[in-house]
């Protein structure tokens, strides 16, 4: 059911995040970690020892998709989980080898941002970052009257 003509713009941008998640996933392979643990580890470390709310709220993850990730750094030793202010709460903390694959994967990262900037070039990222942004404040509407485009799922 494709049309060259008018492809299915979220298959699109999913597509190309894929591609983008694999370019990162690639340049940080020699520090043992994804683009995914880097910036969740990032987060944990700008935020100062996070709950699991404050860190899904910071990230835009939910807490049962931030619970499997946290459980998988835990497990590779680069995060602890401590008991929180109340019993409810559990805090989270970089341990010293997180804090290591955050230094190793750090330069890694501003490469291949860098790279893939320059091979935009600065009208291409601005443009980027605006349609980006856009995309990512769209509400949602079932009601709105159609574009005119066909669905070419009916």
């Amino acid at each position: 059911m494709s049309t060259t003509a008018n492809p299915c713009l979220c298959i699109e941008v999913r597509s190309a995040a894929q591609k983008l998640t694999r370019l990162y996933d690639d340049a940080l392979a020699d520090a043992g970690i994804t683009v995914t643990q880097l910036s969740q580890l990032n987060s944990i470390r700008d935020l100062g020892s996070p709950t699991l709310t404050d860190l899904a709220t910071a990230t835009g993850l939910d807490r049962s998709t931030l619970g499997r990730n946290l459980r998988l750094l835990e497990k590779e030793g680069l995060v602890s989980l401590c008991p929180g202010k109340d019993a409810r709460t559990r805090e989270i903390n970089l341990t010293r080898a997180g804090i290591n694959r955050l230094k190793k994967g750090g330069p890694l990262w501003h490469n291949i941002q860098a790279d893939l900037t320059t091979r935009l070039g600065p009208e291409k990222r601005q443009l980027l970052n605006e349609l980006l942004s856009e995309l990512t404040h769209i509400e949602s509407n079932n009601n709105e009257p159609s574009t005119g485009e066909s669905n070419r799922y009916e």
